[in-house]
């Protein structure tokens, strides 16, 4: 059995469609278990997080849904990581869809004291010649960014969809600062925080023949809306362009 932690804005239509994409291909295929989920005031009006706190009511028996009054995607984060209950739960924010059919001997049997998130990629890995996700460096050649050089002594972490250790995720929000990018602090050299992962390792997952699994709605859908995301001293800031 599995939680779900779930961050979403106040997007039915991109909520919608994830929950159907992951229903379909992943739901399906695990023993859900309790799901928590933030819905900040994004983009969106109260009316439509209303109808995203109906949208998943009706589709979760067990939920547990927390509505701040201010939109925090690290607070949301930290809140969410100490609430999963079983060994491993799945993280999800509502914009992704899934690509490729997920089972549990896909991810659970990776999952281990060294291995404590399984990463839904949304990359091709063909140009990757290593398992673990790490830092790496790029070269332009002929106006085209090619695979350098990996850094094996930075792995890398992430809150986009992933298979997480609860008590990994757990100590990690623990030392998470709120008010900055979750993300961009879990491989933060310098940090407790980011010197904490060092010593862990972070297997992304890939689809048949290693094609991206999972596909991101909401780089479209911001780009529609005319809007992008900033990271200006460590907090996320989106800004029309």
């Amino acid at each position: 059995m599995i939680d779900i932690t779930l961050v979403s804005g106040r997007r039915p239509d991109l909520l919608e469609q994830t929950l159907v994409s992951f229903n379909d291909k992943v739901f399906a295929n695990f023993e859900i278990g309790h799901v928590f989920a933030n819905i900040d005031p994004f983009c969106g009006t109260v009316a439509d997080g209303d109808r995203c706190e109906e949208i998943l009511r009706a589709k979760f028996e067990r939920i547990e849904i927390s509505r701040p009054e201010t939109a925090s995607f690290g607070n949301a984060v930290k809140r969410l990581w100490q609430r999963p209950k079983s060994e491993n739960f799945l993280h999800m924010e509502d914009d992704w869809q899934v690509l490729h059919p997920i089972l549990p001997t896909d991810v659970l049997p990776r999952l281990n004291e060294e291995v404590v998130q399984v990463q839904l990629s949304a990359l091709e890995k063909h140009y990757l010649p290593h398992t673990y996700s790490y830092r790496v460096s790029w070269r332009n050649t002929f106006g085209l960014k090619l695979f350098k050089k990996t850094h094996l002594d930075r792995p890398l972490f992430s809150t986009s969809p992933s298979f997480f250790n609860a008590s990994f995720a757990r100590r990690c929000a623990e030392m998470m600062d709120p008010n900055k990018d979750p993300e961009k602090q879990l491989y933060e050299d310098g940090t407790n925080l980011g010197e904490f992962t060092k010593a862990y390792r972070n297997w992304p997952l890939n689809g048949p023949k290693k094609s991206a699994i999972v596909f991101d709605l909401g780089r479209p859908w911001l780009a529609e809306k005319g809007m992008r995301k900033k990271i200006i001293d460590g907090v996320s800031i989106w800004e029309k362009t």
